[in-house]
């Protein structure tokens, strides 16, 4: 049974968001790499998979399309076309699906993605378990995600990882959700590497080991991960695992908050707050930071910016 009609076909990845957080999913200018194990051999590039193949698939056949970017007629053609000549191909179904929504056939959208799904193809067992996550089915929803997750795709390792954490549609089990992380963190996974070393930090299933969480926040920082370089910020700062730095936290803190990540724009409006790191007190840049985090919907941000305010408001 395809799970139910969702008013968009993308507004299914609010659900990952809603389970990490925004520390970790964040809306930023550069986004965390949808990885998966790529078969040794690509498959041959069908005129299909050249108008509506996913660029962030990585079993796709050609560079991929944009949704935006799409020629819905030309796409939706020659996919129905490739589908009807491979009709057990999972990546035809799934380039269908993108092109069918492209067209605005929202319904049909639906229903070549749950094909593709069923066909064991990883991005599609992925979407259709956060479309039934969206629906309020968890159950279903980590099933689907667990295939996906079986198949090597990395974003299902991660958002198993997060249901186990948070125990919805699977036994809560913080053991288990460090499992699944650490695969798709040591497959180069940067949200898995920043969710991981949250968990050392915490001592959430496993030690607490502020070393072993710096280690894994460097990691995600090399690939330009914002929550990586955050997270070493936040290591500098408070002197967790390193020896305190201020300096060091806010040069950290400024990578991050130049890609828009929230956590460090907030960390960045306080530390011009209190003229920390070499940077000069400075309240008006202090409270224009905040303000990006909040408007970001960074929510610790949100009382910060108030107190600016209130202490920037002249006397009555």
């Amino acid at each position: 049974m395809s799970p139910p009609l969702p008013r968009h076909l993308m507004t299914a990845a609010v659900c990952l968001a809603a389970l990490v957080g925004p520390a970790a999913f964040a809306q930023t200018k550069s986004k965390a790499p949808a990885k998966a194990s790529a078969p040794a051999k690509a498959p041959a590039a069908s005129p299909c998979d050249a108008l509506a193949d996913d660029p962030e698939d990585p079993f796709r056949a050609a560079p991929g399309v944009e949704t935006r970017l799409i020629d819905a007629d030309k796409a939706v053609a020659a996919c129905k076309a490739a589908v009807e000549a491979a009709p057990e191909d999972g990546r035809l179904r799934y380039a269908l699906s993108r092109a069918l929504q492209r067209s605005g056939d929202e319904a049909g959208a639906v229903d070549a993605l749950q094909r593709a799904a069923e066909r064991s193809y990883p991005i599609a067992e992925n979407m259709v378990g956060m479309l039934y996550q969206q629906q309020r089915q968890p159950e279903q929803a980590a099933q689907w995600v667990r295939r996906s997750a079986d198949h090597g795709y990395l974003p299902a390792q991660m958002l198993l990882g997060a249901l186990y954490h948070q125990g919805m549609g699977v036994p809560q089990d913080a053991v288990q959700a460090v499992a699944w992380y650490r695969k798709a963190a040591d497959a180069g996974y940067p949200l898995a590497q920043v969710a991981l070393a949250q968990l050392y930090h915490k001592g959430d299933g496993v030690p607490q080991d502020d070393a072993q969480a710096l280690a894994w926040n460097h990691k995600a920082a090399a690939a330009n991960y914002p929550g990586g370089q955050s997270g070493v910020g936040d290591a500098y700062y408070h002197g967790w695992g390193v020896q305190q730095d201020a300096k060091q936290a806010f040069a950290w803190y400024r990578k991050a908050g130049d890609q828009g990540y929230p956590p460090a724009l907030a960390a960045l409006g306080v530390m011009y707050h209190n003229g920390e790191g070499g940077a000069p007190k400075d309240d008006a840049k202090a409270l224009d930071y905040l303000k990006q985090a909040a408007e970001l919907g960074f929510a610790p941000a949100q009382p910060l910016v108030a107190a600016l305010q209130q202490s920037a408001a002249p006397a009555k």
